[in-house]
């Protein structure tokens, strides 16, 4: 007898490809969707509805950059009247001032903030955005100042590879529960400039060794995830087609 199908607990919502950045390494299509064909407020909320009715537990709102939506405030509220958790998934520029507080208002649970550098040369750099890194940095500040948790990501390949000690001094300063080291899948864009992004072997061991021992270091202070490449894997990621 077969075991039971159980709902999924997670959704991973694309309310947009739009995005102020232009990261070689995006999972994102080469054929982005356009401003007009995106999913209206409506047709969000339905499916945030059906989802709960499955069993969905969290929401992540991602896209391109979700910001960038003028209705996420009403998207969030939907989310929280259903007692869904969500998490908003943000390059943090170009968000307008006391919009970060009117998504916690809203019932934003968490906020997910990307760094494409630990330095602010290399996060202008990969981004091609002058300025994104001192933004980045304020979009946390008024995160925590809204009483949001926060989780720094940082996409990690060929071109950062060397900052990941960095990254974990920069996570710490702004007082982020959690740092996510995840180097970068290759995917939409990260597959198409892949020869400009893989990492050696045995940087990727290196960092993994850095990172181990900051675990424990920090361990009860902030939480670290180090996602290994597929290319590097031991075993392939289960298949999410």
């Amino acid at each position: 007898m077969s075991e039971p199908i159980l709902p999924p607990i997670g959704m991973l919502a694309e309310l947009t490809h739009r995005c102020p950045l232009q990261c070689p390494y995006c999972s994102n299509p080469l054929e982005l969707l356009k401003a007009n064909r995106e999913l209206d407020t409506q047709t969000w909320l339905d499916l945030f509805s059906q989802a709960a009715e499955l069993g969905v537990l969290q929401v992540h709102l991602s896209g391109g950059e979700p910001t960038l939506r003028r209705d996420l405030e009403q998207l969030i509220a939907g989310c929280s009247a259903r007692g869904v958790y969500t998490n908003l998934i943000t390059a943090g520029v170009g968000i307008a001032e006391g919009r970060i507080e009117a998504f916690a208002e809203a019932g934003l649970d968490h906020l997910q903030l990307s760094f494409q550098g630990a330095r602010p040369v290399t996060t202008d750099r990969i981004g091609n955005h002058r300025g994104s890194h001192e933004k980045k940095l304020e979009t946390a500040h008024r995160a925590r100042a809204a009483g949001l948790p926060l989780t720094i990501n940082a996409p990690v390949h060929r071109q950062n590879i060397e900052e990941v000690p960095e990254f974990i001094d920069l996570a710490l300063s702004l007082g982020a529960e959690r740092l996510e080291i995840a180097n970068v899948q290759y995917a939409g864009w990260a597959l198409a400039n892949r020869s400009l992004l893989m990492p050696d072997p045995a940087a990727v061991d290196r960092q993994a060794d850095i990172v181990a021992a900051a675990q424990e270091q920090l361990a009860g202070i902030m939480t670290i995830d180090f996602v290994t490449p597929d290319y590097f894997a031991i075993y392939p990621k289960p298949c999410m087609g």
